[in-house]
């Protein structure tokens, strides 16, 4: 595994089930970690001990306040972050025409504005201190492929997509960069709950992964590892698609 010792990196998400894994594997790369979510100290310290002792501080952030987004980078200014993994998001799951709209706001509040408002504020700070940053978005393989049942879902990280060209566009020229790692059917949360309970979802998902089984966190945290390292200087703008080929659903009803 590339080194990743000169990456001072805030991860968003952190104490989530793909969120751990990046955590893990981007500390024993000898990254200085930042580790962000909404959830208290005593929960951290519980999820992430070693990490957090060893190789950086959790912070209790809610990105949905963009006063809570401005105090996060003031409190670290001095350690000058130079890398983001925009990790955090939600799911709500249910056909569109089912879903509230307070659902349908705070899925694209989560996964789209506050990830909007709080890489604005990173690259302002960066744009002041001279830093060459490094963002990683975490998107997923639906944000060009639909899957029934998470169109909102679907729209935002669509969104977020966008979002990443759109900083790569502009920040460029100040040394600062923007990828997006797209990965596919993760073996947490509710998609493993589904894998392993639900025989139809089971029927359908396998259809939809050429390589036949659900993908790992750490195959996750590897790539985003990599986006972070120095082998991917030359990337901006990018989507790094690793979803064991889930993106060329649909596949004939008859293959498995």
């Amino acid at each position: 595994m590339e080194q990743l010792t000169n990456k001072r990196v805030i991860v968003t998400g952190a104490l989530g089930g793909i969120g751990i894994p990046v955590m893990k594997l981007l500390s024993e790369s000898g990254a200085q970690l930042f580790a962000v979510d909404r959830r208290d100290e005593t929960e951290a310290a519980q999820s992430l001990p070693n990490i957090v002792i060893d190789s950086g501080k959790y912070l209790k952030v809610e990105l949905s306040r963009t006063s809570e987004i401005s105090n996060l980078i003031d409190s670290i200014a001095n350690e000058k972050p130079n890398c983001l993994v925009a990790l955090a998001g939600i799911v709500v799951s249910g056909e569109l025409t089912s879903q509230s709209e307070e659902s349908i706001r705070d899925v694209i509040n989560v996964n789209l504005v506050s990830q909007m408002e709080l890489a604005k504020h990173l690259i302002q700070f960066w744009l002041k201190e001279k830093i060459p940053g490094n963002i990683v978005f975490v998107s997923s393989w639906v944000d060009h492929v639909p899957w029934p049942g998470i169109t909102p879902y679907a729209a935002s990280k669509a969104g977020l997509v966008a979002l990443c060209r759109g900083i790569a566009r502009e920040y460029a020229r100040s040394g600062i960069r923007a990828n997006v790692i797209s990965p596919g059917i993760v073996d947490v949360g509710m998609a493993a709950k589904q894998w392993r309970e639900e025989p139809d979802y089971r029927a359908r998902a396998s259809r939809a992964i050429p390589l036949g089984r659900l993908q790992s966190p750490e195959e996750v945290a590897q790539g985003i590892a990599f986006l972070l390292s120095d082998n991917a200087n030359y990337m901006t703008g990018s989507n790094l698609l690793i979803d064991g080929g889930a993106s060329l659903y649909p596949m004939d009803p008859e293959e498995n």
